[in-house]
């Protein structure tokens, strides 16, 4: 008998040494937007930033909608003994044939240089391979983005492929960097 893959029923809250990671709700709108609004936050995004506070409500219906459908599953970053939303990471993308999933993540300005995408990523990436059963989680970067290319290393994914003017945004094609962690044996890397 192959794989499986054992989507939660309810949504699991993952912790880290100073982080939670808990299921976003719709009265998270008002910190989502703080960080989606922001022009230098949504700089390799590939997206406008949000301007009023519907699209962050939208946005996060569209994460709940996709834990129900089990196609998604993600989290708000919240510190431990907060329930502020600081950042958000999660799967936008699960391939329940081939094993595989997306990721995404978005941590505001104020906690950057921290270590908490660190923590958050180290424990979302064994969470997929240990509990869900997942066999790689893949990472698509914009490759001038620095910072989260250094992430993804730091967190032993791997450069796979590089796509040039693959994402066409605000009048320019813009190059990817795709980026992987896979599962080796019952360990993950």
């Amino acid at each position: 008998m192959g794989p499986t893959i054992n989507f939660p029923v309810i949504h699991p809250i993952l912790e880290t040494d100073r982080l939670n990671l808990k299921p976003p709700t719709l009265a998270d709108a008002l910190d989502f937007f703080e960080i989606r609004s922001n022009h230098e936050f949504m700089k390799y995004i590939g997206r406008h930033p949000i301007t009023h506070i519907l699209e962050a409500e939208k946005y996060i219906q569209r994460i709940l909608d996709g834990f129900n459908s089990r196609t998604g599953l993600s989290w708000k970053i919240c510190e431990k003994g907060s329930d502020k939303l600081i950042g958000y990471i999660g799967f936008w993308s699960i391939d329940y044939t081939h094993f595989r999933t997306k990721i995404g993540y978005g941590l505001h300005q104020d906690y950057h240089r921290k270590g908490y995408l660190t923590e958050a990523l180290n424990t979302l990436t064994h969470f997929t391979f240990n509990e869900l059963g997942l066999h790689s989680v893949l990472a698509e970067a914009d490759d001038k983005n620095v910072a989260t290319i250094k992430l993804l290393e730091k967190c032993g994914f791997k450069k796979e492929a590089h796509f040039k003017e693959s994402f066409y945004f605000d009048g320019e094609f813009l190059d990817s960097a795709i980026y992987c962690k896979v599962k080796i044996s019952n360990n993950s890397i």
